[in-house]
């Protein structure tokens, strides 16, 4: 992948905005240092004459009118020796709002163009600086919201997933050149070429490496966007007290009234590493009214795309049957059964009535069982483990790829197996179809509608 020359220069503010010791402005482009030149004052050098790493403090000053704007470390940086493998000048400011914000309207009004979302990593692709996966860790690595997802994102930064991508794609480049090989053979000497003879095996142990990745997408997506966990049965069942407990805090309202919580509250905790967005719901029964009935609505619509269903079954229930409405549907969502109140007496409930764990809001150790009872209903246990990837949990967009390469290279092995070497040329465009998967994932193939979709997810000044 070739230097780009781009015209502009871009110019963002790459930290997040309130109160902080300092903010980075970053310009990139092939006016970085004129731009810089015309902010930054001291006696002894300016920006452009400042070599590659280094940095130096200036006073930052209006071009329009010489008033003072803040001062400022600046580092400069030369192509392609920067991030973006342009010229790039970051202005360290003082953090808030109005300074960097200052500095900012400044760098536009020389000339700068407000830099878009991911622009500054989409620039540092095209440079050949950072493969595409690398580019989507580091806002995994951002966005991650407890130690394994940063952990994960940490190695993934470093090539762990590249490695293992780049390798398989280098190997199923090299199969199609020996398969092409054999079309320069008669028939019988062809089958018995090294290529031919091995094709199955090759092909065999590239999709078990490709499935061991994606073995992983599923930590990949807890990861990245959290287990939906509902609580939900009868009114009074204890669901907003154990909610709390969970949670360790006051979040929901607690009443012996039946149905006070009317509309679901959600509220963000961290299970083993993994985010858990954990849902209080209205109680399931028949509906007393038009608010209640909208609000059990929701709380089934919840339930039926949850990753995880909490149904309360209380110790203290006085009928052996549950009030009608008051389970979740049958086959709506993975379900836990637990028996809330499980401090009290349990004599009221009905010995057909099966549940999985007892937990008590009250008492540690039941919710020590039910936190256990979650992790392993979720499958977090293997996650936390590293699962079959260790420290690979491949995103959305991977798994996909990985599926379609799957594909190809499974189409390829029944060709080959149903036409010998007469399926030479069918089976080298399958593989190389497998390959062009894979080169999508680091970005060694690549469109820009792929770019678009990757970098508008990122930040501006990312």
């Amino acid at each position: 992948m070739t230097n780009r020359h781009f015209t502009s220069t871009i110019a963002a503010i790459c930290t997040a905005p309130g109160a902080a010791g300092i903010a980075v402005v970053r310009v990139s482009g092939p006016r970085a240092h004129e731009f810089a030149d015309a902010l930054c004052r001291n006696p002894k050098i300016r920006p452009s004459e400042m070599r590659g790493g280094e940095f130096r403090l200036f006073q930052l000053r209006d071009p329009t009118d010489g008033a003072a704007l803040d001062q400022a470390l600046v580092l400069s940086f030369r192509a392609p020796r920067s991030f973006t493998g342009e010229d790039t000048v970051e202005l360290q400011v003082h953090g808030g709002r109005e300074a960097p914000g200052r500095v900012l309207d400044a760098l536009l009004r020389l000339g700068a163009e407000p830099a878009g979302p991911g622009e500054f990593s989409r620039r540092a692709f095209l440079n050949g600086k950072l493969p595409l996966d690398r580019a989507e860790a580091t806002m995994d690595l951002v966005a991650a919201q407890g130690d394994r997802a940063a952990r994960i994102a940490a190695e993934q930064l470093s090539g762990a997933l590249g490695t293992r991508v780049d390798a398989a794609y280098d190997e199923l480049i090299a199969l199609c050149a020996d398969l092409e090989a054999t079309l320069d053979f008669d028939e019988d000497e062809a089958s018995e070429l090294p290529a031919a003879r091995e094709f199955q095996k090759r092909v065999s142990e590239i999709a078990e490496r490709l499935e061991a990745l994606l073995a992983t997408a599923r930590e990949g997506r807890l990861l990245r966007e959290g287990a939906l966990v509902v609580l939900c049965g009868p009114p009074n069942a204890g669901k907003s007290t154990l909610f709390n407990a969970l949670l360790g805090s006051d979040r929901a309202i607690v009443s012996e009234e039946a149905g006070t919580t009317r509309d679901s509250i959600e509220e963000t905790l961290l299970l083993d590493g993994i985010p858990v967005r954990l849902v209080d719901t209205a109680g399931l029964r028949d509906a007393r009214g038009a608010i209640e009935r909208e609000g059990i609505r929701r709380a089934r619509a919840l339930i039926e795309s949850a990753d995880l269903a909490l149904e309360l079954v209380p110790a203290d229930a006085n009928d052996a049957q549950p009030e009608p409405g008051a389970q979740p549907e049958p086959g709506a969502a993975r379900v836990l059964r637990v028996l809330s109140k499980a401090d009290l007496d349990r004599t009221g409930v009905s010995p057909t009535r099966r549940f999985d764990v007892a937990a008590s809001a009250t008492t540690p150790d039941g919710l020590s069982a039910l936190r256990a009872a979650m992790r392993e209903k979720l499958g977090i246990d293997a996650a936390s483990r590293g699962g079959a990837g260790g420290d690979i949990a491949v995103g959305a967009r991977h798994a996909a790829l990985l599926r379609e390469a799957l594909a190809h290279l499974r189409k390829a092995a029944a060709v080959w197996s149903d036409g010998g070497a007469d399926a030479a040329v069918p089976a080298a465009m399958l593989l190389r179809a497998a390959a062009e998967a894979l080169g999508r994932i680091t970005g060694r193939t690549y469109s820009e509608d792929l770019l678009d979709s990757v970098f508008s997810r990122f930040c501006v000044g990312k």
